[in-house]
C-alpha cells in the first residue's frame, strides 16, 4: 500500500499518518516523500508533473521491486498518480484519490507562469517569501481551512519542521507558479481502468463539478463526506479507512 502526500508549502508523508497508522499493523505500507519534500532530495531543479509521476513509478520498480501496488494519493498528487497509472496501468491494482485536484473548470485554466516562478526564486527575497508562507500562523491558517474539526497540533508542528529545512522552498514555488498542474488531467481520470475510489469533503480551494461524470463508470466509487474538509482522513479517519479497506478487498485488477 503506497501513500502519497499532497503538494503545498509544507507537504510531507506525515500528512498520510491516519491511513498509515490504520493499515500498517497488517500489511506493508510505504509513505513516499516526493522529490523536494520531506526526507527526499530538495534543491533547485525543474519540478514538473513528469518528475513526480516518474518518482512514483521508480519507487515501485526500483525500490519496492514488486509487480503492482495499491496506491492512495492526496490532493494534487492524485494527478501524478493518475499519470503514473496511465503510463503503466499494470503497476496499480487499485487507486484511491483523496480530495484530488482536476475535477473542476478552474483546473483547466491553470498554466505554468515562468515569470512568477523566476520572481519567487530570486535569491534576494525568496527565503523571506517562503518564511512568510511557512510561518506557524500561516501554516495553522491553511491547515485549519482544510479541516472541519479542531486542528491537530502534531500536523502543524511537523509541517513547520519539514518546511524549515535547507532548500525547501523550490518545489513549493513550482506549485505556486502553476507548474505542477496538468490542465487535461480529467481526461486521464476518465480513462483509468483500475478500481478507483474518489473521496472528497468540503474543500474551500477545490470544486468537484466533474465528479458526476464518473458515477456511471463501473470501476469508480465516489464518496462525498459532508462533515469533513479537504483533509478527510484527518477529519473522519474511520470512514476513510473503511472505504479504502473495502476497495482493497476487491479482486485483483484484470490487467495484472
Amino acid at each position: 500500500l503506497v501513500l502519497i502526500h499532497s503538494i503545498n508549502a509544507a507537504a510531507s508523508s506525515f500528512e498520510m499518518k491516519p491511513i498509515y497508522d490504520h493499515f500498517a499493523p497488517y500489511r506493508q505500507v510505504i509513505a513516499l516523500d516526493l522529490p523536494g519534500f520531506g526526507f527526499s532530495e530538495r534543491g533547485d531543479r525543474n519540478y514538473t508533473p513528469a518528475l513526480f509521476r516518474d518518482a512514483i513509478l521508480d519507487l515501485i520498480e526500483q525500490e519496492l521491486r514488486v509487480s503492482y501496488v495499491d496506491a492512495v494519493a492526496l490532493s494534487l498528487s492524485a494527478e501524478f498518480l493518475a499519470l503514473a497509472a496511465q503510463q503503466q496501468p499494470q503497476r496499480f491494482r487499485t487507486l484511491t484519490l483523496i480530495s484530488p485536484t482536476g475535477f473542476s473548470r478552474r483546473n483547466e485554466r491553470i498554466r505554468p507562469d515562468q515569470g512568477l516562478l523566476r520572481l519567487l526564486q530570486a535569491p534576494l527575497w525568496r527565503q523571506a517569501i517562503y518564511d512568510l508562507l511557512t510561518s506557524r500562523p500561516s501554516l495553522s491558517f491553511f491547515l485549519a481551512s482544510s479541516s472541519r474539526r479542531p486542528l491537530q497540533r502534531e500536523l502543524v508542528n511537523y509541517a513547520y519542521q519539514t518546511s524549515h529545512q535547507p532548500e525547501a522552498c523550490f518545489a513549493p514555488f513550482a506549485f505556486v507558479a502553476g507548474a505542477l498542474f496538468t490542465p487535461s488531467i480529467f481526461q486521464t481520470y476518465e480513462a483509468l481502468r483500475q478500481p478507483t475510489l474518489l473521496i472528497y469533503g468540503q474543500d474551500p480551494f477545490v470544486a468537484y463539478e466533474y465528479a458526476d461524470r464518473l458515477r456511471r463508470k463501473p470501476n469508480w466509487r465516489i464518496v462525498a463526506l459532508e462533515a469533513a474538509g479537504a483533509l478527510t482522513h484527518w477529519d473522519d479517519p474511520a470512514e476513510v479507512n473503511t472505504e479504502i479497506a473495502s476497495l482493497l478487498a476487491q479482486p485483483a485488477y484484470a490487467a495484472v
